[in-house]
């Protein structure tokens, strides 16, 4: 494929308006949401100063995206991309103390390994890191940073979804289904998910977590060793602020409902000082289980407008797929979430059925957010 035609791909996957009359030299792309053009040479060469100007100017129109980013995506590597940013009062040049830039490398490392063990079942404190989280995030990639404050991108590759035969079979009467979500974005969307319960559970109260509270950010997928990486960037003289923006591959599956930018002040470092104690302690024995997850399927029972809702969650470290029955009520909602990606919670004992797994409760379904946090 030639760099016009990943190019001009690119272009048509965010939505750029292509050119309605293509001249012997180029035609010019519309921006969707401005008066924006672009023009674009028919013989653009990659590397060339075409190229790079045409780059720069998409990384300017994208906001916060990096040049590398916008690459990325053009040579169609399809990743999920945090972008870790450690704000300090004094910018110098485009710097900051380099001991602050260690800090944040090595403790944004920390944050993504800690996500990927406990998107494979809640930890409130780390014994032992899970290897499967570590073999998802070995491919994790760290991007030039970006100017102004300290910015580090890490770029998680997704796969593709791949449409199971069930779901590209199962289109009857009554029945929507949605991509499930890989295990890479499952573990980036945790490490998103994570920051958003500490700002909500810690920073906005400007509170002490109450042992409710911090069951919250267990679920969410928060651990000590999370806590107080965060609390170790925080905790350097010259960083005033830590904050990360997400970027969700489009070509990924559905993007998650949670924030795409979490931003936790200097001030609130003692506060998460605080949560990094408190999920030291046991954790309390619960009856029910807690498995948190992406709605993948609603099916409605046509003669008594119940259903059905399949949530794909992690269970004992493996992918699970739990179905609950609901009420009408509760159906139309699930709709709702599953279409927005919002993250769910079970809550209920669960049993093996002819079907699959199965939930005992009825209606045992809710969105993460909901539950005090995001």
């Amino acid at each position: 494929m030639t760099p016009y035609d990943r190019l001009t791909r690119y272009l048509n996957a965010t939505g750029w308006l292509a050119p309605t009359d293509l001249g012997p030299a180029g035609g010019l792309w519309r921006h969707p949401h401005s008066e924006l053009l672009l023009p674009v040479p028919n013989d653009v060469v990659e590397d060339g100063i075409d190229w790079q100007r045409l780059i720069e100017r998409l990384a300017l129109v994208e906001g916060e995206a990096a040049i590398t980013d916008v690459i990325a995506r053009i040579d169609g590597r399809t990743v999920d991309i945090a972008n870790l940013r450690a704000a300090n009062d004094i910018v110098i040049s485009d710097t900051i103390p380099f001991a602050a830039g260690v800090t944040l490398v090595r403790e944004g490392w920390t944050m993504l390994r800690a996500s990927a063990t406990t998107s494979l079942g809640p930890r409130p404190f780390i014994r032992h890191y899970r290897p499967a989280g570590d073999e998802i995030i070995d491919h994790a990639r760290m991007a030039h940073t970006k100017r102004g404050s300290f910015v580090i991108p890490i770029h998680l590759p997704i796969p593709e979804p791949v449409a199971r035969r069930e779901e590209a079979e199962s289109m009857l009467e009554g029945m929507e289904v949605e991509p499930p979500e890989s295990e890479q974005r499952r573990v980036m969307r945790t490490f998103a998910e994570s920051l958003a319960a500490i700002d909500a559970v810690a920073v906005q109260p400007e509170r002490e977590p109450t042992s409710d509270n911090v069951h919250d950010l267990v679920r969410a997928g928060v651990s000590h060793q999370f806590a107080s990486a965060l609390h170790r960037v925080l905790d350097e003289d010259s960083v005033a602020e830590f904050s990360a923006n997400f970027e969700w591959a489009p070509s990924g599956g559905p993007a998650p409902s949670g924030p795409a930018r979490i931003e936790v002040p200097s001030s609130a470092r003692e506060l998460i000082k605080v949560v990094a104690t408190k999920l030291k302690a046991p954790a309390p024995q619960r009856i029910t289980e807690e498995l948190t997850g992406p709605i993948i399927r609603v099916e409605r029972h046509t003669d008594t407008d119940t259903g059905v809702v399949t949530v794909q969650a992690v269970r004992a470290g493996r992918v699970a797929h739990v179905n609950v029955n609901v009420s009408s009520g509760r159906l139309d909602e699930a709709l709702v979430w599953m279409r927005a990606r919002e993250t769910v919670v079970v809550e209920s004992r669960v049993h093996r059925t002819s079907a699959g797994l199965m939930a005992d409760s009825r209606d045992a379904v809710t969105p993460l957010q909901t539950r005090h946090l995001i």
